[in-house]
């Protein structure tokens, strides 16, 4: 681990606009600890406003909740809105400390922290690396480089704009009954080793299909496998169970969200992983004709999935 001292860092000086802007938005708060909290937040968000943009990535500061002088009152919050990528969150840190302190109020909605310290006479930030993940304390030297940092916001970046362009394509799920599988949907022994295999349906399970699913990017990327079982239609209805498994891990992360909507786009299920769950699963029926999703999220990453019936 090299310490932050060896990292590349980047300075902004502290105008008197700057200054100005801090000052009028900590303007008329009472309590000496909160005027100086919004302050001091309001200097960071806008270091790292500046050293986005010199890098190319553009920001809607505006549109920030550390913009808004009601949230700025009810919460600790300094994030950045970055287009097409999500929210920032931009942590002040004095002279002379070792650890970058986040609120539990931001521990979620962020793609991640970056810490930005002050000199003594707050003349100049120094913006020293980033966090993807939350935690109530830091320390510096374990921040991640500002190198690191732009890879990562670029992977967002192309990730984001991907699923906006590309929308998933329609799974003809009852073809399967037909011997006409999607491509990309594999027999699970492909995926999953034989201790993961068989769990207990209530209906006589009639195929199932899995496929691979990458949730994040290089610096915090998880692969799951989404799994499939359905039995034969009865009624015109077929029956389905759907699981969540980990690949290349025992146990799924905590926070592994499994979830069913409608056609409509209508919550109808979901579920989440707790620490230490082998898998999640969800199991339901659904009409002939019929088109739901079956989504699955893990952090500020979501894939999904659209069939028909």
């Amino acid at each position: 681990m090299k310490s932050i001292t060896d990292q590349l860092t980047f300075s902004v000086t502290l105008t008197n606009k700057a200054r100005t802007i801090a000052e009028e938005y900590s303007k008329g708060i009472s309590n000496p600890l909160k005027k100086q909290q919004i302050y001091l937040n309001t200097l960071a968000v806008y270091a790292v406003d500046y050293y986005l943009q010199c890098m190319g990535f553009a920001t809607d500061l505006e549109g920030s909740d550390s913009r808004d002088r009601l949230t700025i009152q009810l919460m600790n919050v300094a994030d950045l809105n970055i287009k097409n990528i999500g929210k920032l969150e931009c942590r002040p840190v004095l002279t002379n400390t070792e650890i970058c302190e986040i609120p539990p109020e931001v521990w979620s909605d962020r793609v991640g922290y970056i810490a930005v310290q002050f000199n003594s006479d707050f003349q100049e930030a120094t913006i020293l690396g980033f966090t993807p993940q939350a935690a109530a304390e830091i320390p510096l030297h374990q921040l991640q480089s500002l190198d690191d940092f732009l890879i990562y916001l670029s992977e967002l970046e192309i990730a984001n704009s991907s699923q906006i362009e590309k929308s998933p394509t329609m799974v003809k799920i009852g073809q399967w009954l037909d011997g006409f599988v999607d491509a990309g949907w594999q027999t699970i022994e492909h995926l999953l080793n034989p201790q993961q295999l068989g769990l207990a349906f209530k209906s006589t399970v009639t195929m199932t299909r899995g496929q691979k699913i990458d949730l994040g990017m290089n610096l915090d990327k998880i692969s799951v496998a989404l799994v499939v079982k359905i039995s034969e239609p009865k009624a015109g209805e077929i029956d389905i169970l759907t699981q969540v498994y980990p690949i290349g891990n025992n146990v799924l992360p905590e926070g592994v969200e499994l979830s069913i909507k409608d056609e409509s786009g209508e919550d109808v299920l979901s579920v989440t992983s707790r620490n230490e769950d082998n898998w999640i699963q969800l199991e339901f029926s659904a009409e002939v004709g019929e088109k739901f999703q079956i989504i699955i999220t893990h952090k500020e990453f979501q894939q999904t999935r659209i069939f028909e019936i």
